[in-house]
């Protein structure tokens, strides 16, 4: 079994997992490990496919906030950790659905800043609120206030005094800094994150599914009346997970970049790896049964065989015997001829 691990590619693993249901059997006898660097493999590819996608989605929106920087926003400058605008700035981009605020006035009140915030949420939008000493990110499912000293503060591996000294004193400051930066470290930055945290939700989130499907699975493989120890059990699930994975990569790529989704995937996801689960169950115990009649024709054979040689083996035994018999009759007779022949005649006298 090992020599076959070795021969099985990853891509030769995902077919078979996908395609034929009935070679399953044959991941029954791998070891687990093998099931779960199949699994990270997988993870590893949908991610970096998905992160690549989503880099791209960013590299245009960089580039439009680029632009938008150079051709539209208004003088600003920024010091002391304060922002200050020439004027203020509501911006909407209908590609990103994404709306910019910026309203720097000192000692702003609670109700115009409740006033951004609701135009955001009434059109279920992205939106960021720029403030005098702050800003507030708000998405579809969460709103988070920051102050920019803050922000400057958390900055990984940022010097305190460069942060504390950080002065913008006009747009073409900005312009420079962007410049100096470079876009596309920026994006290598970006993809660099995004996969990280997109493998890693993966993992989490694919391992969840396993552990679903694996409690599923064994309790069918029950009712079905075949038992299965735990491991061979997760593995299945491993590999009856494949094709929801590439679906649901596919979807998530397609909405990206459209914005078009499947509602109830979610459910859909897993009805597909049950019904793989269950098929593969079906597939291995009408092996098992056909395995065992083979056996019972196989044991069959061998009593008619042996039957028959005994059978041959009385008869060689019997004809030893009759051989044996007519043998000692001859040998009789011989005797009996030479004892007549040692009787006296009566030519003596």
């Amino acid at each position: 079994m090992e020599q076959k691990e070795t021969k099985i590619g990853f891509l030769k693993r995902l077919k078979k997992a996908i395609f034929e249901l009935e070679d399953y059997g044959f991941f029954l006898g791998e070891s687990l490990s093998v099931a779960f660097k199949y699994f990270f493999i997988l993870v590893f590819i949908v991610s970096l496919i998905f992160s690549l996608v989503l880099t791209y989605k960013c590299s245009s929106a960089i580039n439009k906030a680029y632009s938008y920087i150079i051709k539209e926003l208004p003088e600003f400058e920024f010091k002391d950790n304060t922002l200050h605008f020439e004027k203020g700035i509501d911006a909407y981009d209908y590609d990103y659905e994404f709306r910019l605020f910026a309203d720097t006035t000192e000692n702003l009140s609670e109700e115009k800043i409740n006033e951004y915030k609701n135009i955001i949420y009434s059109n279920g939008d992205y939106g960021i609120i720029l403030l005098n000493e702050k800003f507030i990110l708000i998405t579809k499912t969460s709103e988070d206030t920051t102050k920019y000293a803050d922000y400057f503060a958390n900055l990984e591996n940022a010097d305190a005094q460069t942060v504390e000294e950080l002065t913008i004193s006009n747009k073409q400051d900005l312009v420079n800094l962007l410049e100096k930066t470079g876009i596309s470290s920026l994006l290598m930055s970006v993809f660099i994150i995004i996969l990280i945290g997109v493998f890693l939700a993966n993992v989490f989130i694919v391992f969840s599914d396993i552990c679903v499907v694996g409690v599923f699975g064994w309790f069918a493989a029950r009712l079905c009346g075949v038992n299965f120890k735990i491991n061979p059990m997760i593995a299945m699930s491993i590999y009856s997970l494949s094709l929801s994975i590439v679906l649901d990569l596919i979807l998530d790529v397609i909405y990206v970049m459209t914005g078009f989704s499947v509602e109830y995937f979610s459910v859909i996801y897993l009805l597909i790896a049950y019904v793989y689960i269950i098929a593969a169950i079906f597939m291995i115990k009408y092996d098992l049964i056909k395995h065992t009649e083979e056996l019972k024709k196989i044991i069959e054979v061998q009593k008619q065989v042996q039957k028959e040689i005994a059978e041959e083996n009385k008869e060689d035994k019997e004809s030893l015997e009759e051989q044996s018999e007519e043998k000692m009759d001859d040998t009789k007779i011989e005797e009996e001829k030479k004892e007549e022949n040692r009787d006296p005649d009566g030519s003596e006298i």
